[in-house]
């Protein structure tokens, strides 16, 4: 069985071999390869082969073309500095009001960052076919507004101009919904929408300005014939139920959330929970330790938990607690 029929027959409710395992790496990856991040970031042939030779390296069930959240930013026009063995950096917030946000693009998917993003799944496809789950990525419509306005500014526009709010966010949608559109037509088995800044909003600004993008994302992911990731960073008990009502078929919990079983039984068929140990945990604890958090864990969902940690695994991550946590995955 390879990962993506692991990856189908676990969702779908079949028989597996094994529980499948889908860790977040991406410091951890470039780092375990060699490849300086800068390039990991922007060169799609380096980003590939990081990405192949880490899945490889430790039993993961999936690559994918993460490895920052600027793609789209800087397409809309941010300007992004890329150190060569960091993180980028997004130093000035594009927009200074809401309203100046009417004036958002569509966007060209020629440009650098998001042809890159194409070419990844393409070459990932050229290199796997389908022995290996390919998940394409887009930014989710809060997430991309909170990195145009800056975090601050944005909590105060969805009460202070709302409207201005929902014209930006039907345009950053579309875009999103055309960039994952061009990702499956590409190659991608799955898409990821990452849209972390929702943790950050309370139940009803979720509700009004998050759930119905992501829902709408997850309808057309499906229309395209391709499988639904939804990635919300920080503490989301209180809208966990509401991002499984999105109808994604893997949901990611983070660490934050300290108790899965009851979200476990919203889940409808073919959904699955993915994580949720905690990153400084999975650097910083041992290996027995590690196999034992993810055992309880897949315990807590009732088998119905992708392993993975609650977010990215960080790059000091030593290789043998990675290991125990693919171990875990074992019948």
């Amino acid at each position: 069985m390879n990962s993506l029929e692991r990856m189908t027959g676990f969702l779908a409710g079949g028989k597996v071999d094994r529980i499948p395992f889908m860790p977040i790496l991406m410091r951890f990856c470039a780092k375990h390869t060699h490849t300086p991040y800068r390039d990991f970031i922007l060169d799609p042939a380096a980003h590939c082969r990081s990405n192949i030779d880490c899945a490889r390296a430790f039993g993961s069930d999936w690559v994918n073309v993460m490895s920052d959240p600027f793609g789209e930013l800087e397409a809309y026009g941010a300007q992004i500095e890329y150190p060569a063995d960091s993180l980028p950096l997004d130093r000035v917030v594009l927009f200074d009001s809401a309203t100046a946000m009417r004036t958002l693009p569509e966007l060209d998917f020629n440009h650098g960052r998001l042809r890159g993003r194409i070419t990844e799944v393409e070459i990932f496809r050229r290199e796997l076919g389908d022995t290996q789950l390919i998940c394409g990525w887009v930014e989710g419509a809060v997430a991309e507004y909170c990195d145009l306005r800056g975090l601050g500014n944005a909590c105060l526009d969805f009460y202070d101009d709302p409207e201005a709010v929902r014209t930006a966010l039907t345009v950053i949608y579309a875009n999103a919904e055309a960039f994952a559109i061009r990702q499956i037509a590409a190659g991608a088995h799955m898409i990821g929408v990452g849209d972390a800044a929702c943790s950050q909003l309370g139940p009803e600004l979720y509700e009004e300005f998050g759930w119905q993008y992501e829902c709408r994302l997850v309808e057309c992911i499906h229309r395209h014939g391709a499988l639904a990731k939804l990635h919300i960073c920080g503490n989301t008990t209180a809208i966990l139920p509401r991002m499984i009502a999105t109808g994604a078929d893997v949901i990611d919990v983070d660490h934050l959330v300290t108790e899965m079983a009851p979200f476990a039984a919203l889940l409808r068929p073919g959904q699955a929970l993915c994580g949720n140990l905690d990153p400084v945990m999975m650097q910083n604890s041992t290996p027995e330790r590690i196999r034992q958090a993810a055992r309880n864990a897949s315990a807590q969902a009732a088998g119905r938990l992708i392993l993975s940690g609650g977010c990215e695994i960080t790059p000091d991550t030593p290789e043998a607690n990675l290991r125990a946590l693919a171990e875990a995955a074992l019948p």
